[in-house]
């Protein structure tokens, strides 16, 4: 969903310290309309000011549709920690490249720290439907666990098992032992920081009871070097306005789109987020991101340009 005439301001209408470095917030419309409905595992985008756009997880259940409730994590230069009640900021509808398949008998979601944000809406969906499922949380500690309220309030708990402090030596081992008696036809759900997510959808490969493994990352599980020393230059043609751009083997696609005034929203720069996906009409990507599917990439109908190349001379790009 690119950011534009789509989007919404909405209003913050209350914020929480969930955990240690972890707030949340809750954002409503200011007029107090109804908002764009959501399918539990989407997200939204938020637009922060000076070409800052930022995509967060939505934890809401099903009974919880009057505001988006997201919860974010405070790095160095977080700004949305800087918002205050009563702030509006422009919010794009929800977006769900992280759907959850209910025809599976039986759900296994598997968060480690701020990873717990779309799992809680896919626990609280579940437990509304009836629908057999488990979480577990992996975080640091007790105060790094955040929505700890919530997870325990008695419909959700039976449902809940925390794991604190699990060394990243014996995860692997501890993973295993987890996933390893899930019922045959389980689905499995993963989200959270880079080294716990490989190491889980490492074990869960050789787990022949799970029939599907779904994930989301947050940062790129593999550093993919968009302007390496394998990289070559190669020319985007742009459909719509029928220019025609160089990408030198040291720039991306995205830094010569922006860098020629065509304008693209993009987010993590990372390949992760999928905001500067972007249609191909003609040519073959490289595709070097994490967000597309397999199935997706195989098309090679669209790619994410802030990572993405060329494997040919041309891409002809829908812009």
């Amino acid at each position: 969903m690119q950011l534009g005439a789509a989007e919404m301001k909405l209003q913050v209408s209350a914020l929480r310290a969930e955990a240690a470095d972890i707030l949340s917030l809750r954002l409503a419309n200011p007029t107090g309309g109804p908002l764009p409905a959501f399918t539990p595992g989407a997200h939204i985008a938020l637009r922060l000011g000076k070409g800052l756009v930022r995509q967060y997880s939505l934890c809401n259940g099903p009974e919880d549709g009057e505001a988006y409730f997201i919860a974010v994590k405070r790095e160095a230069e977080s700004r949305v920690h800087l918002l205050g009640h009563g702030d509006l900021v422009a919010v794009t509808p929800p977006v769900n490249a992280f759907p959850v398949d209910w025809s599976a008998p039986h759900l296994v979601l598997l968060a480690g720290g701020i990873g717990i944000t779309p799992l809680l809406s896919m626990a609280r969906h579940a437990q509304q439907r009836g629908h057999s499922f488990e979480l577990h949380y992996f975080a640091r500690s007790f105060g790094h666990a955040a929505f700890r309220d919530l997870l325990s309030e008695e419909r959700l708990a039976p449902h809940v098992t925390f794991h604190f402090g699990v060394e990243p030596a014996a995860m692997d081992r501890y993973l295993r032992d987890l996933l390893a008696s899930r019922r045959t036809g389980s689905n499995l759900y993963l989200c959270g920081p880079t080294p716990f997510m490989d190491r889980a959808r490492a074990v869960a490969a050789d787990c022949s009871g799970l029939c599907g493994v779904r994930w989301e990352y947050f940062t790129p599980s593999h550093a993919a070097d968009p302007v390496g020393d394998q990289a070559t230059p190669f020319t985007v043609r742009l459909a719509r306005s029928g220019r025609t751009l160089e990408v030198p083997a040291d720039k991306t696609i995205l830094q010569i789109l922006l860098a020629n005034d065509v304008e693209v929203d993009s987010s993590c720069m990372e390949g992760v987020c999928g905001l500067c996906a972007t249609r191909v009409l003609e040519g073959e990507p490289d595709h070097r991101d994490e967000v597309l599917s397999d199935e997706e990439k195989r098309r090679c109908d669209v790619m994410t340009v802030c990572v993405s190349r060329a494997r040919g001379r041309l891409l002809v790009l829908d812009l």
